[in-house]
């Protein structure tokens, strides 16, 4: 995967599973590849069956919070975010930080998430995801100027080509963003 050899990568894990079909780490590099091709439903269905297996590990727990709290909407998804977040609380690591502070924004805690983001987009600043979602917050927080600057550092990130629906709902709020600045 290393020597962009994607399709390589996936047949030695599936051909390693096949031989161990309870490992961790080949599942956890499954879940990492299915959520690279933007199979978001089988990563979180293998990082539920892992975090079954070792609900201890804070790596797995954020990466299932993470992906719960990121591409799902329903409010069943969102408490499971939550209570499996919960052990971030605190946490100077900064995926968890962004982790944590995302599923916070989500349950409409914004202060609170902010005190989360802002270290996460500080420690992964070349990190479109992360500076989108303190970007969200500060806009939800009414701090538009902040949003605005780093709704422009998601875009400058990622590139306005980029499919995926957070750097889309960048450049719209770029768009309106400016808008209302001209207006007032």
């Amino acid at each position: 995967a290393a020597q962009g050899n994607q399709a390589e990568a996936n047949a030695t894990i599936e051909e390693a599973l096949a031989a161990s079909p309870d490992s961790l780490t080949l599942l956890w590099a499954k879940a990492t590849f299915l959520e690279q091709a933007n199979d978001i439903d089988g990563a979180i269905g293998i990082y539920e069956d892992i975090y079954a297996i070792n609900s201890n590990s804070p790596i797995i727990a954020n990466n299932l919070a993470s992906l719960l709290a990121t591409y799902r909407t329903d409010e069943e998804s969102l408490e499971r975010a939550y209570t499996i977040g919960r052990r971030l609380r605190g946490t100077e690591v900064p995926p968890f930080q962004d982790t944590f502070g995302w599923i916070l924004f989500r349950r409409g805690e914004i202060e609170e998430a902010i005190t989360y983001l802002e270290p996460a987009a500080r420690g992964i600043p070349n990190d479109p995801i992360v500076q989108f979602h303190l970007a969200q917050a500060y806009e939800a927080a009414g701090r538009q100027i902040k949003a605005l600057e780093r709704y422009r550092m998601v875009v400058d990130l990622a590139g306005d080509t980029d499919p995926r629906p957070q750097i889309q709902t960048a450049l719209a709020q770029i768009a309106a963003l400016e808008a209302a600045q001209t207006t007032e």
